[in-house]
């Protein structure tokens, strides 16, 4: 693995460990989501999905280096470049798995004041 590689899992690491912490910590004790226990199912798919996200994230990073030496994709900047970022697009989506369950849990908290 490469620097640039190493650099971003870590920094990717960190960013979805913050929103998980907050997201399936902090959140449901101030009472703003649901309680932890309806949250797990959540919790697991996102730990999956956050590392996995995590690591294509970084390979995405890999990827290209490994692409540039290869004269197939030299010669098909377009093709690699498109690898690359489908590849870094989903492991973002992955990263940023946890803000959709906590816009999900707070739009539901919210219209469930408005409904009552």
């Amino acid at each position: 693995m490469n620097d640039l590689a190493r650099k971003d899992f870590f920094t990717c690491l960190g960013i979805w460990l913050a929103l998980e912490v907050v997201g399936f910590g902090i959140l449901p004790l101030l009472g703003l989501t649901a309680a932890w226990q309806e949250l797990q199912l959540w919790f697991w798919f996102s730990l999956l999905v956050g590392i996995g996200g995590a690591i294509l994230t970084a390979g995405s990073a890999q990827l290209q280096a490994v692409l540039s030496n290869q004269e197939f994709f030299a010669r098909r900047k377009i093709l690699k470049s498109l690898a690359t970022s489908v590849i870094s697009w989903l492991g973002l989506l992955g990263i940023g798995f946890p803000i959709f369950v906590i816009s999900l849990q707070i739009c539901q908290k919210i219209f469930g004041i408005f409904k009552s």
